[in-house]
């Protein structure tokens, strides 16, 4: 049995570029009504709702680092003082063209550019995860440029979690999580002021005010993600468990 996730699966990611490419296209519908100043304001907060939610979903903050990178290379050439500062710090002509280039360039072009770049790549990132799952055990492939292949062994598993979220009942998927005798599928829950973040690792305990405990991950590449009818996936890998523990 070979699967692969689905589309919805990785919902959120092509839901963050979709918001930026409309956000895009909205904001010239106000840009030219409002000053400056309260447009900055509203792009920054309109461009981190997306990574502030996602925040909240896991502690993931790396989103707040991309996005505020964007911001600042598609605003940095229109707030007056700073681009004069940063013009002053070097006459080289290579220097003023770049600089000159950066300025030709609008948030909405920016935004639009990586919104298609970001959902191209989204796709072409789900595509890479593939599990084939036969009596032998689960075969797990993931990676653009670097690929890893593990296989669970069937008789390592001791146990198999199927985790549905709530967006993941509606669309009839789930995630396939086999837990191993070596805590392979495991991983650390850890709570940082009542936000919640995973680990990949099977060791809890507490450091400073973070509390861990132990959970299976949900990681496309370490468990079966995404896929649909998931207890029917639980059941036939089960069969085929049992099917191994019998020539035994």
């Amino acid at each position: 049995m070979k699967l692969k996730p689905t589309v919805t699966s990785f919902l959120i990611r092509y839901f963050i570029f979709t918001y930026f490419f409309l956000w895009a296209l909205f904001s010239l519908a106000i840009k030219d009504k409002i000053g400056f100043g309260w447009y900055l304001l509203i792009w920054i907060l309109m461009s981190l709702l997306p990574a502030l939610l996602y925040t909240f979903k896991r502690v993931n903050f790396g989103w707040f680092f991309w996005i505020g990178l964007l911001d600042l290379v598609a605003f940095l050439p229109k707030i007056n003082f700073l681009y004069s500062s940063i013009e002053a710090l070097s006459s080289n002509e290579i220097y003023r063209a770049i600089l000159e280039w950066f300025q030709g360039i609008s948030e909405i072009k920016v935004f639009t550019v990586v919104s298609l770049i970001g959902i191209a790549i989204s796709q072409i990132y789900r595509l890479t995860f593939s599990y084939e799952m036969n009596e032998n055990g689960i075969s797990l492939k993931s990676g653009i440029f670097h690929r890893k292949d593990r296989t669970i062994i069937s008789s390592h598993i001791t146990d198999i979690e199927v985790d549905r979220g709530l967006l993941q009942r509606i669309f009839g998927i789930g995630n396939i999580i086999p837990i191993t005798s070596s805590g392979m599928g495991g991983g650390a829950n850890t709570v940082f002021g009542g936000l919640e973040g995973q680990t990949k690792a099977g060791v809890g305990g507490v450091i400073g005010s973070a509390r861990s405990q132990n959970v299976a991950i949900n990681d496309p590449a370490y468990v079966v993600y995404g896929v649909k009818n998931p207890g029917k996936v639980k059941e036939e890998i089960m069969s085929l468990i049992r099917k191994t523990s019998n020539r035994q």
